[in-house]
């Protein structure tokens, strides 16, 4: 097949970010099945909206990337993308797969019938994820205007039932829905020896970002050095600069200097390497979806402390494969990660079931399901 993955962002070295992994994953992946694949995006970091790379064309991992320019127009992370028509125009793809709900869905959508593909979209639950008060203002009329144009899309892949339950609601019929569980894992993961451990090294991966809730695990580390006095907790991820600065400032305010390290964003290899030599994965966010990072810990075998949100607890099992708590509650989390890094036997426990439960993240699984999708995606009559 002749495919085209639609997404705002995709820059190299590639940002930290769920849908940017996923696109990242899969595209290559699909490439290696003998798929022509295209990544139609802006070389724009999604953190710092800072550009990183050039325009233009490049090839990665057997996949065409088309670094295009945005338009000035930004409602929160969304873009509108310049010269997308041109370039559907010379690809001529079979399928289309737009990520987000984001201005190219729209133009995708109305071009479909004269560019003759089928569409695909993965929207990622917005309804979840908005944190930017424009977007916020925008949204409503963002999703009537779904409503109008839900007619051009072939199919809309639902990561979730929570998902498939909110596009059944803006009156996207069932036969058109269909869900796959994304992130997925690499299965060789699996196979990576389990590292036993007496650490208390914490860890956190992704971005340094407000909604990620970093302010409220410094702050629970104030309480677990109190009782665990050689834990530390390393911070990996671009980050937002004015974020940053408030929580080096109360990291100095808590006396927690010599307990916590910021360093830069890591990937492949060396990522999963720092999550084996921890002892557990915190994930704080006030808001997520499908933090990539809890799969790939739990096929480690490193345990997770993460907050009830999103669709973290279908990916973590609470009390077996880590442990559940509430958003913005430092005392919560602190009793939590206390209680794990405390008890080595219990910990041990967790990590052989945690990898258990990775069994079925993992991405090979994932995209020979997608393939099917856009199999059917172009059984479909228009």
């Amino acid at each position: 097949m002749k495919i085209a993955i639609v997404c705002s962002y995709y820059p190299w070295p590639p940002a930290i970010g769920g849908v940017e992994t996923i696109v990242r994953d899969v595209s290559i992946e699909l490439a290696k099945r003998g798929h022509e694949v295209h990544v139609i995006t802006t070389p724009f970091d999604v953190t710092t909206m800072k550009q990183v790379t050039g325009y233009g064309l490049e090839e990665r991992d057997g996949v065409t990337i088309h670094k295009l320019k945005p338009g000035r127009l930004k409602i929160g992370y969304a873009r509108f993308i310049k010269g997308l028509k041109e370039n559907m125009e010379k690809i001529k793809p079979e399928i289309v797969h737009a990520h987000n709900l984001h201005p190219h869905l729209f133009q995708l959508a109305m071009w479909k019938e004269e560019l003759k593909y089928k569409l695909v979209a993965e929207l990622h639950h917005p309804a979840l994820t908005i944190d930017h008060f424009l977007a916020k203002l925008a949204f409503p009329l963002v999703a009537w205007r779904l409503n109008s144009l839900s007619s051009n899309v072939d199919v809309f892949i639902a990561h979730t039932k929570s998902e498939t339950k909110w596009l059944l609601k803006r009156r996207i019929g069932t036969e058109k829905i269909r869900e796959l569980f994304f992130p997925g894992i690499p299965a060789k993961l699996l196979n990576r020896k389990l590292r036993t451990t007496n650490s208390h090294s914490l860890l956190f991966i992704g971005r340094v970002i407000k909604t990620k809730g970093l302010h409220t695990l410094i702050r629970a580390m104030s309480i677990v050095v109190n009782h665990v006095k050689d834990a530390s907790l390393t911070i990996a991820g671009p980050a937002d600069n004015n974020y940053y600065n408030k929580l080096t400032k109360l990291i100095c305010d808590l006396n927690l200097v010599n307990h916590i390290a910021f360093r830069n964003p890591v990937f492949g290899e060396e990522k999963w390497d720092l999550i084996a030599n921890s002892a557990l994965l915190v994930l704080p966010s006030v808001k997520e979806y499908t933090p990539n990072v809890v799969i790939e810990a739990q096929a480690l075998g490193v345990p997770v402390v993460a907050t009830r949100v999103g669709a973290v607890p279908e990916m973590v099992l609470d009390g077996e494969t880590g442990l559940l708590v509430k958003a913005g509650d430092p005392y919560e989390l602190a009793k939590s990660i206390a209680v794990l890094i405390g008890n080595e036997d219990l910990r041990r426990s967790f990590s052989v079931k945690a990898r258990e439960w990775a069994k079925k993240f993992t991405l090979e699984s994932a995209v020979t399901r997608l393939e099917e999708m856009y199999e059917y995606a172009l059984r479909r009559n228009s």
